[in-house]
């Protein structure tokens, strides 16, 4: 289990490892995603109750209208009034869930809406959880909705990211305060992702019932490359679970690892690349403590040299001995000091 209030960069790395190996023996990205949803949900627990962290974990992926399966484009059409989208309009679809409700274990119940059309860069700026998602991730709205293939895979390697939402309630950019935020006790909103190899954007968005800092959402960049390693043996083809070609995978095992392998490799150097940025972000915050410790103890040390001379004896005029005092004539305008004796 992992206390999100508590994630370490050693947690990372165990559920890193675990991430990365949920596409193998599945026959779909749906199968898969439903694995990285469900492990999500299960093993972040509270450490002293043990109770979920997340009331909901989705999972979604961007989806050319024209691929989808039946009921996928029949939501789409929902939302554009029966019309149908372009069979290359890309779509916000909902690949898996798991969460607290019992509906919410099943792409086809966790959500009224499961795929979202993206109509336009004016459309989809009014979609305030998509629109900061993609702003987060680092794209802009225009060229997300109207890129070419060819930017994207320019772009690919490099769009890895998080959005974050320290405060979920009252927030414009999460929509669902009445359905799950207020009922739900929901504090923060963790999504991460990036782009697969085909161009799609992926996120899994996690609703957290703990409050959690900027600090430790950053960590799961890395997540986000796992979780690309798992889905990318399914990129452009048996996206859903009941796919034509889904049993041929599983009976081609062989070509699956190879598939799995070639991705591996490939998304192992960004994480290398991702493990090496953070072990030097991670060193410069340990130099930034040892300076400031440094500092504290030079300070502490003129503070004690400081009150120490403060408290040595004062050998003032009081401490002269006896026998050292001078007797002084009255004419030259000061009281006569007897030996032995002090007057005012």
């Amino acid at each position: 289990m992992y206390d999100i209030t508590l994630f370490t960069p050693q947690d990372m790395a165990k559920c890193s490892l675990v991430l990365r190996q949920l596409g193998r023996n599945t026959a779909s990205m749906e199968a898969s995603s439903q694995k990285i949803v469900n492990y999500i949900y299960q093993h972040f627990c509270d450490s002293q109750t043990g109770e979920n962290t997340c009331a909901l974990v989705r999972l979604f992926k961007t989806h050319p209208y024209g691929e989808l399966e039946d009921s996928l484009q029949q939501s789409a059409r929902r939302l554009m009034n029966g019309n149908s989208p372009a069979a290359d309009m890309k779509c916000w679809t909902l690949l898996a869930a798991a969460g607290t409700e019992p509906q919410w274990n099943s792409r086809h119940t966790a959500a009224e809406n499961t795929a979202i059309p993206l109509v336009s860069p004016k459309l989809v700026a009014q979609m305030p959880a998509i629109s900061e998602i993609i702003r987060q991730f680092g794209l802009d709205i225009p060229t997300f909705v109207g890129i070419e293939r060819e930017r994207f895979l320019q772009l690919e390697p490099a769009v890895l990211n998080i959005f974050h939402v320290s405060e979920a309630k009252d927030s414009p950019f999460i929509p669902e305060q009445n359905s799950l935020i207020i009922p739900y006790q929901v504090k923060s909103v963790l999504g991460f992702g990036g782009l697969l190899p085909s161009g799609s954007l992926f996120a899994v968005v996690m609703f957290l019932k703990v409050k959690i800092p900027q600090s430790t959402a950053e960590m799961f960049k890395n997540l986000a490359l796992s979780v690309k390693t798992a889905l990318s043996v399914f990129d452009e083809k048996n996206i859903f679970e009941f796919s034509m070609n889904a049993n041929d995978v599983v009976t081609n095992n062989n070509v699956t690892e190879n598939q799995l392998l070639e991705y591996q490799v490939a998304n192992l150097i960004q994480l290398l690349d991702f493990s090496e940025q953070e072990m030097l972000r991670q060193a410069a915050r340990f130099q930034r403590t040892i300076d400031k410790l440094q500092r504290e103890i030079a300070d502490r040390k003129n503070k004690e040299q400081a009150l120490k001379a403060s408290q040595e004896p004062f050998t003032g005029i009081l401490n002269i001995p006896k026998d050292s005092v001078a007797r002084v004539e009255e004419n030259q305008g000061i009281q006569r000091f007897n030996q032995g004796e002090e007057q005012i």
